[in-house]
């Protein structure tokens, strides 16, 4: 891994610290809400039994009083019969979701999280033979640090029988050639898009840079057949994602897809002269796909891609040597124009991405090559806390673990930073 790639994913967890830790600042009072009566999830397409079938899902919800915006993620969903309390699971989607939602003035955030699911043939058959006319995915999100569990209903059919096929004539289909010969005209007609993933170029779904770094997404496309793909590279900039995005035209795709199942395409260098949130989309135009956009963010910085160095954050507990409990209580001095303090637990010792203290010895790295086990992110008046639950559950008993504390400001620049102590949890 490359050093500006090492920058741009600690870069990513400061401007997007609940994306990387899994955790916002906390509100007391916040309400949340996700495929519930008032916003029910409902999938419209049924599955047919036995065979591999791609629907595309709404996840809708709303989450009440919160400060600025709603961090929203899930890791893995199942497949399992009846409600989510079942203990029999049918198989797991390893492919994580998250959103970072922006609140109305009112401190109101209405979630609208699109997912493409691929139900494979052996789980809805396994699910007719247990007599279920339905099937459960479930997920379990983590809305601004609180978990709650979400199900979206599949409906099952039978597939309806039909005549003995007759026998393929020996002929060699066109659209199963990687190129055309000369004089046809290419055509869509033969193409079927099964699933698109939309990426930056590291694999990350979401990406924080410095006005000076380049920067471009990937659309991984698994299809059938061959044919022509025409799509559209659409963005929308700080100007507008602050509200109602709006979009302009980027590029144009068209491009012939050949026989194969798999296919990358690339965006151009996407614009990052202005700071801020930008909103990145495919839209597909043929052909037809269910879920015919698919959106990418990126945060692009106003300070320089190079890693920093910043003033020490003094910290006074706890003391060198105590044991990591459930009421340790760290506590520290506070630092001026600072948004909010992220508290960093790591597995082993971090490193950090500027290692020169020659000649600022009395400084901090700002920044580390990999991101935290764990943390809690808090606001900017806080001067001491204890570990959340959530938290104290990813860190195993008997280990020691390595920790900081980090002042933001409200640009998610890290204006100062402790330096990183061993900790050790009890057995």
């Amino acid at each position: 891994m490359t050093i500006l790639r090492q920058a741009r994913r600690a870069l990513a967890r400061v401007l997007l610290p609940a994306l990387a830790l899994g955790v916002a600042l906390p509100t007391a009072a916040q309400e949340v809400e996700l495929c519930s009566g008032m916003r029910p999830c409902r999938v419209a397409q049924p599955v047919t039994v036995g065979e591999q079938t791609t629907l595309s899902l709404i996840w809708r919800g709303r989450v009440q009083q919160v400060e600025r915006f709603a961090d929203v993620a899930s890791d893995v969903g199942y497949f399992t019969l009846g409600d989510h309390g079942s203990e029999e699971s049918l198989g797991a989607v390893q492919r994580p979701l998250s959103e970072r939602v922006m609140a109305s003035p009112d401190g109101q955030v209405i979630l609208s999280i699109n997912e493409t699911l691929t139900v494979p043939a052996d789980v809805s058959r396994r699910a007719a033979e247990r007599g279920h006319s339905t099937l459960s995915f479930v997920r379990r999100f983590s809305i601004n640090g609180m978990a709650i569990t979400s199900v979206q209903t599949i409906r099952l059919s039978t597939p309806a029988p039909g005549p003995e096929p007759e026998p393929a004539p020996m002929r060699t289909n066109p659209n199963a050639m990687r190129s055309l010969p000369e004089g046809q005209e290419v055509t869509a007609s033969g193409l079927l898009v099964r699933r698109v993933a939309l990426r930056f170029e590291d694999g990350s779904p979401v990406a924080s840079v410095a006005r000076d770094e380049p920067l471009r997404a990937q659309a991984h496309i698994h299809y059938d057949r061959a044919g022509l793909l025409e799509a559209v590279w659409e963005l929308a900039t700080p100007a507008t994602t602050g509200g109602q995005p709006v979009y302009r035209r980027l590029d144009n795709v068209r491009q012939y897809l050949g026989a194969g199942q798999q296919a990358t395409l690339q965006s151009p260098v996407l614009p990052v002269e202005e700071a801020g949130l930008y909103l990145l989309r495919l839209r597909l135009i043929q052909p037809r796909f269910e879920q015919d956009t698919l959106d990418l963010r990126y945060q692009v910085s106003s300070r320089s891609t190079e890693p920093a160095r910043v003033p020490v954050l003094r910290v006074s507990a706890p003391a060198a040597g105590a044991p990591l409990r459930a009421d340790t209580r760290f506590q520290w001095r506070p630092v001026a124009q600072t948004r909010a303090y992220q508290l960093e637990l790591y597995e082993r010792p971090p490193t950090a991405t500027n290692t020169d203290t020659q000649r600022e010895p009395h400084t901090a790295a700002a920044e580390m090559t990999e991101a935290p086990t764990t943390g809690m992110l808090l606001p900017g008046n806080t001067e001491s806390t204890q570990l959340s639950p959530a938290a104290l559950q990813r860190l195993a008993p008997g280990r020691t673990y390595y920790w900081r504390i980090v002042a933001v400001n409200a640009d998610g620049a890290i204006v100062a930073a402790s330096p990183v102590q061993p900790i050790q949890t009890e057995e």
